[in-house]
């Protein structure tokens, strides 16, 4: 997790080989989540799901992600 967080920083600092590496380690899910897709969708549709993925990475605000024990105590301040 924390290779990925600072591969977020970097890409978010126009890191283009950062940037890439997020999208390797997405690539898996992209492809899966195509399967359910037709043949004929399938290129369309990884290209937007790269777009998105790219863009979501730029505007992700990793400073406001809370820890571990931070999320734990808001799901227990839920119940």
């Amino acid at each position: 997790m924390t290779r990925l967080i600072e591969l977020a920083k970097q890409a978010q600092n126009n890191d283009t080989t950062a940037m890439k590496a997020i999208l390797e380690l997405f690539e898996p899910k992209i492809k899966y989540s195509l399967k359910q897709t037709t043949p004929q969708e399938q290129e369309d549709l990884y290209q937007e799901l790269t777009i998105r993925t790219i863009e979501i990475i730029r505007q992700y605000d990793i400073e406001s992600t809370p820890g571990f024990w931070e999320f734990k105590h808001e799901i227990e301040s839920r119940q």
